[in-house]
Order: structure tokens, then sequence, then C-alpha cells
């Protein structure tokens, strides 16, 4: 979460996230910028492009040159901060970041654009500098001499957020801390809003993007959308799919596993002191611990669940209740983050999430909680996680009674190739 300094406005303050995020990534953490370099902003006059000058400006850049391809546009460069613009639509690239730079070539070259002119870029690059490819709005194909890379010892840099994980978006954040949010504070990083149009002009706002006629963000502002009482919501049809999990949070765990086997269902698989990896509880780290026992009955696996100490957890709150039993519904997901994605744009929020394991065992639980037992869970089914789940309803087919209760190491659900090699010869 980041505050808005009291001098920006709603829509103002959304011009800045996805630009400050993007260029100090770019630029500082991929580039590795240090002050005093010359900084090259290809496509400048985009959103982020005009974003990324005043951020090269405030971390003390020498030189800023930043391009378009409007002559009407170049005005906005300079008012940005760029000490240097090219229309490149007139004018050589290469030989007017040469002749601003005494034939060096600039330190860092941030491209937006991509496509033909990307190739062009190295010749534009000082010996050892670092070339940063954000975006390819003219296409992700190009001709590159890598002979000129080369001889020039320079790099290239690819980044994207698309793939990246929370954890890693978390971080990309938290890096403006110290430098970029007082600068924007103090006024040396200011959003540039093109326009910012009502809801029901959501379409002329799209038009204008799709003619290029924006200088800055355009942004649409929801102030104005609902007067009076709240509408009613429409109903969400279901995207999560299939339910393939019911958890209980119970006391006794084993207890609670002894009444399933009682009634045919088993083996259990009980891990013990299961610490999942950054865990957060309504958006707050939380060090919570559990013990967790899995079985199969059919296709649905059964989740016994029992926090082991005090952190704040869904699972303790649901206890604190005075509640005990089925907790939540789970459906699992190979596009986890797609899955994800699309529940907080419906309007769900998050109540706590964390991984067990590597990236592949993500979860979150949705705060969909209307009487007990109806918590949604979202599951990444990725890697050693689809696996072990795989073994585990293998077991509950073939169950003869026998070993209703297997104790195994917590770092199996984890992905431990050892554990997970010793579950397949007991039981495949």
């Amino acid at each position: 979460m980041v505050s808005i300094p009291d001098h920006l406005s709603f829509e103002e303050a959304a011009a800045l996230p996805v630009g400050l995020i993007t260029e100090h990534d770019a630029l500082v953490t991929q580039a590795g910028f240090t002050e005093g370099e010359t900084v090259l902003i290809i496509g400048g006059t985009s959103s982020i492009g005009l974003v990324g000058i005043q951020l090269a400006k405030a971390l003390g850049a020498g030189q800023v040159i930043a391009t378009t391809t409007s002559a009407d546009k170049r005005g906005a460069l300079t008012d940005a901060g760029a000490d240097v613009t090219i229309d490149t639509s007139s004018e050589d690239l290469v030989e007017t970041v040469l002749a601003a730079t005494d034939g060096a070539g600039s330190d860092v070259v941030l491209d937006h654009v991509g496509g033909e002119q990307f190739g062009s870029l190295p010749n534009a690059t000082a010996i050892g500098g670092r070339i940063v490819s954000i975006g390819r709005l003219a296409g992700p194909a190009t001709n590159l001499d890598l002979d000129t890379v080369a001889f020039r010892r320079q790099k290239l840099i690819g980044t994207t957020f698309s793939i990246r994980t929370r954890t890693e978006l978390g971080e990309v954040v938290a890096a403006l801390s110290d430098t970029v949010l007082p600068a924007v504070a103090d006024g040396k990083i200011t959003p540039r809003l093109d326009s910012v149009y009502p809801v029901d002009h959501a379409s002329e706002a799209a038009q204008k993007l799709r003619e290029n006629g924006a200088i800055g963000k355009i942004a649409r502002s929801f102030a104005d959308a609902h007067t009076g009482a709240a509408p009613t919501p429409a109903p969400v049809a279901n995207f999560f799919g299939t339910i393939r999990q019911i958890g209980y949070v119970v006391r006794d765990l084993e207890a609670s596993m002894q009444g399933f086997i009682n009634a045919g269902i088993g083996p259990w698989f009980y891990l013990k002191g299961v610490r999942p990896g950054d865990f957060t509880y309504h958006g707050q780290p939380s060090d919570m611990v559990m013990d967790v026992a899995v079985a199969n009955s059919g296709d649905i696996q059964i989740e016994l669940i029992t926090p082991v100490n005090d952190a704040p957890s869904m699972y303790t709150d649901f206890l604190d209740a005075g509640h005990e039993g089925v907790q939540h519904i789970a459906y699992w997901a190979e596009d986890y983050q797609g899955l994800y994605d699309r529940a907080l744009a419906a309007g769900f929020t998050v109540g706590q999430e964390g991984r067990i394991g590597g990236e592949d065992g993500r979860f979150a639980y949705l705060s969909t909680e209307h009487h007990p037992g109806t918590v949604i869970e979202i599951s990444d089914l990725g890697g050693s996680k689809a696996f072990i789940f795989g073994l585990i309803k293998m077991a509950a087919a073939n169950w003869d009674g026998s070993n209703p209760i297997q104790e195994i190491d917590a770092n199996l659900i984890g992905g431990d190739p050892e554990a997970a090699a010793k579950l397949m010869a007991e039981f495949g």
C-alpha cells in the first residue's frame, strides 16, 4: 500500500503507480543506473516514458535524452525535464544521440517501442552501456547487429511484469520507498494526466488511445458513477471450476482423522509443523504454523487443518468464533495467476494467502464467508503439488485399510524430490 500525497487527486495518483514501478525497476534494478549517467528514453511521450524522464532527472541523471514521433508532442518531453529531444520521424536517432554525448552514446537506454528501430540502439549506446526492452509498441521483431553489442560490451535486458509473482511485485513496490516516493511528495515527479473520462464515456477514451492522441495517462473516474443507494450486486458466474477439496478446521486433528477412517476414508497423509511461505493475513505478514492431514474420497480431497500457534489466520478466526468443521471449499488451477486476477477483478478480496513449497505452491483464501464453511480457496496446481496430489488420490483408490495414517515430512508437499520419490515407491 502506498499513501497518496495530499496535493494529488485520486485521478492524478492513478496516473503514477504503473509508470513508477516500471521505470524504476528498469532503470535502477535492471540497468544499475548510477548518478551522473546519460539516459536515453525511447517513446518518451508514452505515459510511462514521461514518468521515466522525470524519474531519471530526480535520481541525478547527467543528461536525459527522449524521443517522440510527433513534432506536436516534443514540448511535452521538455516539460517533463528532457535535456535533449528527438523527433525520430524527421531526425536520425543515432546521429543526434552521439552529437549530444560527444560521440560516447547513452549509458542507459529505456526502450518502450521495440520494432525496427530497436536494431539501431546499440549504435546509440555507450561502451558498457545497458539497453532495457520494456515495451514493444512497434512489434517484437527487429534486426540486431550482435557484433556491435559484443564489441561495445553492452548488456541487453528484457523485462516484463506479466509473469512476476506477487512477492516479486511487492519487492518492486517496496524499492520505491527510499527515493522515488519522496520525490513524488516533493513534486519532483508529477503525474502527466492527459484527460479524465467518466465511466459512461469509456469508448471515447479508448478511441483516443487507438488514435495515439494522448500525451500522458488517460484516466477513467468512478467518482460520479453511483449516486444514492449502492446497487445490488449482480450474481457472479462460476469461473472457479470444479470443487476439488473440502477443508475442515478442527481442534483435535488426530481424532478427526480417526472419525474419517471409521467411515472408510483414507489413507491419511499427516504433516506436522507446516509453515507456509510468504503467508499474509489481511495483507500483513503472519508466522502461522499448522498441522495438516489430507486424504481422498474419490475425486474429492479432504483436508484437515489445526493451527498450532497463535499467529493470526482465518483458521484461528474460525475456531475463536466457536466453529469447528468445514471451513472452506477449494478450487485448483493450473493457471493460478489468471484465476487470482479474475477473482479480484470480479470484486473478491483476499483474507489470507501464501505458498507451500515453491512458486507453484501458491494459495489464497477469499473473504466469502457468509456463514461458517463458505470460504473459497484457490490453489495453484502446478509442478510438485499436482504430482503429490495425484499420488494421494491413487493411494485412496488402492487402499485396503492398512496403514491408515502416514506421518510424512512437511517438505513433501513443498516439493522435496526425495520425499516425493519415497511416496511414489510406497504407493506406486
